[in-house]
């Protein structure tokens, strides 16, 4: 699923700078509604929510390096949303873009 579109490039690009980016992303989103933003805040959010549980599984007690390749996993999606992002592409972040655009469809 690879389409390019200047429309929402920057919400895009800005939803993928930490929580406060993906909160102001959704806030512009909401005004002016672009696909290629709302695909991109979806992503952020599945992103976000990810963190999270490797934060609660960190805290529980989880190894620390299993956490750690967690974590790693995490960036490299991260950067790989980001960077279809920044060249304006709806592009399916590996293994859970799929699931986040499903999940988080209301977006």
């Amino acid at each position: 699923m690879k389409n390019t579109t200047p429309d929402g490039k920057t919400t895009a690009i800005i939803a993928y700078m930490t929580i406060v980016g993906l909160i102001i992303a959704f806030v512009m989103n909401s005004s002016e509604k672009t696909d290629l933003a709302s695909y991109h805040i979806r992503n952020m959010i599945g992103l976000c929510l990810l963190a999270l549980g490797n934060s609660v599984l960190d805290y529980i007690g989880m190894p620390s390096f299993i956490t750690w390749i967690i974590s790693i996993f995490i960036v490299f999606l991260w950067v790989m949303g980001l960077v279809g992002a920044l060249a304006g592409e709806k592009k399916e972040i590996p293994f859970l873009g799929e699931h986040f655009q499903n999940w988080f469809k209301g977006v």
